[in-house]
């Protein structure tokens, strides 16, 4: 891996560590745990998880894969199998933006899903 997307990933990584623990403590004691997702092995996943008080889980990640000399990346956001957001295959050097782009609605995403458990159908 470069080095300049080697910095990519490491604040990728810190990004997500610290928005997973700050939109813990806000959300807190309605979401039941959170988690950093970082997966080295293959293709790079990162990424924050949040479980909900119904166990459902909220994912946000972004992913790296090796295309040939050079990386791809995509990101999402879901909750327990329903895709919130997609963002498309794009170059490595979007990494930073698809993290900002996973994360910016990470928030509303928590906060549509409690509200959905308060008020049910």
């Amino acid at each position: 891996m470069r080095d300049d997307l080697l910095r990519a990933v490491m604040a990728a990584a810190s990004a997500f560590s610290e928005a997973g623990r700050d939109l813990y403590l806000d959300f807190h004691p309605d979401v039941r745990r959170w988690s950093p997702i970082t997966d080295l092995v293959g293709k790079v996943r990162l990424g924050v998880s949040y479980t909900l008080p119904d166990g459902r889980e909220l994912v946000c990640e972004v992913r790296l894969r090796p295309d040939g000399p050079d990386w791809t990346v995509d990101g999402t956001v879901d909750l327990d199998g329903e895709e919130l957001l997609l963002l498309p295959e794009g170059p490595a050097h979007l990494l930073g933006d698809y993290t900002e782009q996973v994360l910016e609605p990470a928030r509303r995403h928590l906060d549509e899903a409690l509200r959905g458990l308060a008020n049910p159908g």
